[in-house]
Order: structure tokens, then C-alpha cells, then sequence
């Protein structure tokens, strides 16, 4: 039986103990609020789905989440970090099984996704980030080259000793399977998360995610800051500014739509009208958050985003057990869509099973708190919208001629054929009466972090 300290935030505030256990092929663990955490007038569940109480919070490894409350196992590594840090484990003299605990514990403290963060019995935070040259306490945009050429050895499994340790504490934070690397952008302050181009990728999708996330900003949807870096025309690098933390580094509580909903699986486990029942409860602005769903649920259907699962989509802590979404993240076009044939990782509702389609999508609009001619307009502005603009944004982010011509058929399909029938007006939907930008000002002035 291991145990850690579950602390939050930058000062360490501890808000529960974490029991971990393996017996055979069992990995399961247990989470218990601390009684000065729940004592504490700031206090705060760590999910809906996890209210503040005496009870202890039982997981068991299923599948790919792994064996920890979910809260949790968002702070952990999956797919891209984990085999960064196999690799590592491995290359320093590791042997035996390697268990979930070994995947918490090895990632980078500084750099761990949210707001958690584990000490060990003796005290020590887990793992401590190497202290640099300078006292970087993250590898600075000048390593960027050297990161993206030890991350496609180790995606072709080439790498050497020096590049997995090169990799070790930027990359074994995160997750998704593409490499990665967390960065630090010295002269603005900021940590940028770097999306190397794959070692078997044909696709310019670096250009594309960020060219898809800057159009969704210009359509007033809330996503995540993101431009591109380039050594050569081939090997783009896109840098994504890290929306857990605020201008001065501080950590915000993340967690993602699964343990948000408590779901077992990130896919076909529950809707986008079930996670908008949630926001009346849980949002600090439902109606405002329930429009903003809305809308990305419409803009991913119109691009061809077919990878929403619930993992793809986050809550930052706000205050008095409020939440709001996190930015739009992992937003990519699929030029190989079918026309007929393209499918949501989340269902819009029960009643229309995974099929993206935007009739279905109006269908449900009340769902959302927005009455169905309404809803009608905004998403024919926003075909509007995108039918003139995606090229433009496509150039921006380095895309050739013939690299926007093979992305046409995630922009050009039969659901933007509805979209735009819907309606004539070309009214650019940040003008539409349900996006304000105070409403974005109002969030970046909460702050939702936490701060005893």
C-alpha cells in the first residue's frame, strides 16, 4: 500500500490523502478529503462528481482510465506521456511491472496538467522539476529544435539516452498520442505546450488545429491561444498557450468533461444535452455556458472535428463550487471524412445517437437555453462564417494551395450545405446577441484559481 498527499494549488494546501494498491493484475486506489480541507472556508469538491464528505473514493483500473478517482487521473499521463516516461524508466534501469502509480508520480511537477499535485511521507513534492541553467524550471523556446528531433525518435524508437532525458520532464505531463513537449516562453511568461509534427504524419495537422482553433476565436467561440513554429516547411511545430495557467503561472483546478460527468468511458458514455443538464447546476453562468457549448458542438460538426470526446473537452474551477468551460482544445478537421458517414465521440442527445448532424443539433437547442430559431440563425452565420474565412486562416497558418484544396472536403460537406441553407444573413456571429465580449472579459478577469 503507497500513499500520497493530494495538495492544490501553488502554497500546497492539502485536500486529501491518496491510498494506492496492487495485488496481481489489480490496481485500485483510494481518495479521502482531508477533515482541514473540508473545514477550510475555500474549500471545494475536486468534481461534481466527488462532493466534499467523509467518504473514502474508491477506483478500480478499467480499460484506459487508470486507478484513480478521476479528478485524478486528469493530473496523470496517457498514450504520448506515458511512453516518454516508460522510456525514461526504462532507460535508467527500471525493470518489473510499471503500474498507473508509476505514471503519477513520474511526471513533472512543474509541470502536471491543473492544479494538483502529490508529495510523498517525507514531504517531497513528486517529481521535482531538474532546476535548469538560469533557473528555468522548463526548456525554453530555443530547445524547441532539440525537442522536436528527440521526440521523433522516440516515436520511431530510436531515441537515444540523452534524448529521452531531454524529453523526460516537458513531454511526461501530457497526453493524447501526437508528441508533445511542455515549453517555456520566457519573453511573455507563459507556458505553451509544443505539438511536434509526426514521424509517419502526411498531413500538415499542426497548420491545421492551429489554423482551426484562430477561426473558432474569430467566430467569438472561446479557444485556446495558438500559433506556429517552423524550422523547415515540413516540420511545423504549434504552440498552444496552457489555459491552466494565468499570466503569472498560477494553477488553475482543470478537470475534463469525464469527471466532470462522472462518466466511466471519455466516448459513448453520456451527450452534449446531459453535460448542459449539468452546467444549470454546476456552471457559474449556465445560460452563457450552455450557448458557448452550443456553438462548438456546431462549429465541430461544421469542420469536421470527429475527435470530441469527453477527454477533448474541460472545466476550470471558478469559485463557490462553480465551473466554467476551459477554452477549446484538440480541434481537428477531418479531410477524410465521408460525406454520410461521420460520427460524434459524444452524442448530441439520447435521441440522436452519435450522428453529427445539425438538424438533430437544432433539435435540441432548448436544451441549451436557446430557442430554436435562434439557434437556426446562429448556426447559418456561422457556416457563413466559415465558408469565408477558413481558407484565409488555413494560409495564415502556412498551409500550401494544395494543402487547403485536400482540406476542402472537412469544410465542404452535406451538414455546411444545411448550415448555410438555413439562412441568407451573413451577420458575423460575433455579433449575434448571444456572444458578448464582456462575457469573455468577465473570465479572464475571475481568475479561477485557487488562493488560501
Amino acid at each position: 500500500m503507497k500513499k500520497l498527499s493530494v495538495m492544490l494549488g501553488d502554497t500546497g494546501v492539502e485536500v486529501g490523502t491518496l491510498h494506492f494498491d496492487v495485488q496481481g493484475s489489480r490496481q485500485s486506489s483510494a481518495f479521502i478529503y482531508s477533515q482541514a480541507w473540508r473545514s477550510n472556508p475555500q474549500a471545494f469538491a475536486l468534481s461534481p462528481t466527488m462532493p466534499l464528505s467523509q467518504e473514502n473514493y474508491f477506483s478500480t483500473r478499467e480499460g484506459k482510465t487508470p486507478a484513480f478517482p478521476l479528478p485524478i487521473a486528469d493530473s496523470c499521463p496517457d498514450s504520448w506521456g506515458e511512453r516518454v516516461i516508460k522510456r525514461s524508466l526504462r532507460s535508467t534501469g527500471h525493470t518489473g511491472r510499471l503500474t498507473d502509480y508509476d505514471m503519477l508520480v513520474n511526471v513533472d511537477d512543474y509541470a502536471r496538467i491543473g492544479a494538483l499535485r502529490y508529495r510523498d511521507e517525507a514531504g517531497s513534492y513528486l517529481a521535482e522539476p531538474i532546476i535548469r541553467e538560469g533557473g528555468l524550471r522548463a526548456p525554453p523556446l530555443l530547445d524547441l529544435k532539440d525537442l522536436a528531433r528527440a521526440a521523433r525518435a522516440t516515436e520511431l524508437d530510436r531515441e537515444t539516452a540523452a534524448e529521452i532525458a531531454l524529453l523526460r520532464h516537458p513531454a511526461g505531463s501530457l497526453g493524447g498520442a501526437r508528441p508533445k513537449a511542455t515549453i517555456r516562453d520566457e519573453d511573455n511568461n507563459r507556458l505553451l505546450i509544443a505539438k511536434f509534427t509526426g514521424a509517419r504524419e502526411g498531413k500538415p495537422t499542426e497548420r491545421a488545429e492551429v489554423m482551426t482553433l484562430r477561426l473558432a476565436g474569430s467566430l467569438g467561440l472561446r479557444a485556446s491561444k495558438a500559433e506556429i513554429a517552423a524550422f523547415s516547411p515540413d516540420e511545423p511545430i504549434a504552440l498552444i498557450e496552457r489555459f491552466d495557467r494565468s499570466k503569472n503561472n498560477t494553477r488553475h483546478h482543470y478537470i475534463s468533461a469525464q469527471s466532470f460527468m462522472g462518466a466511466a468511458s471519455a466516448e459513448g458514455s453520456h451527450t452534449y444535452t446531459e453535460i448542459a443538464d449539468a452546467m444549470r447546476t454546476y456552471a457559474d453562468n449556465p445560460r452563457r455556458e450552455m450557448n458557448e457549448l452550443f456553438k462548438r458542438v456546431a462549429y465541430s460538426i461544421l469542420v469536421s472535428n470527429g475527435d470530441d470526446h469527453l477527454k477533448n473537452h474541460g472545466f476550470l474551477y471558478c469559485r463557490d463550487g462553480r465551473w466554467n468551460l476551459s477554452p477549446m482544445f484538440d480541434v481537428n478537421p477531418d479531410p477524410e471524412r465521408s460525406a454520410y458517414d461521420f460520427f460524434l465521440k459524444t452524442w448530441i442527445s439520447e435521441a440522436s445517437g452519435d450522428e453529427a448532424s445539425i438538424a438533430a443539433l437544432i433539435e435540441a437547442s432548448d436544451r441549451f437555453e436557446i430557442p430554436r430559431d435562434q439557434a437556426t440563425t446562429l448556426i447559418g452565420q456561422m457556416a457563413h462564417d466559415i465558408k469565408n474565412r477558413w481558407q484565409s486562416f488555413a494560409r495564415d497558418s502556412g498551409m500550401t494551395p494544395d494543402q487547403i484544396r485536400s482540406y476542402r472536403p472537412a469544410f465542404d460537406h452535406n451538414q455546411s450545405e444545411l448550415a448555410l441553407s438555413l439562412t441568407n444573413k451573413t451577420v458575423s456571429l460575433s455579433n449575434n446577441s448571444t456572444y458578448k465580449k464582456e462575457d469573455d472579459d468577465e473570465l479572464d478577469d475571475e481568475g479561477p484559481s485557487f488562493s488560501p
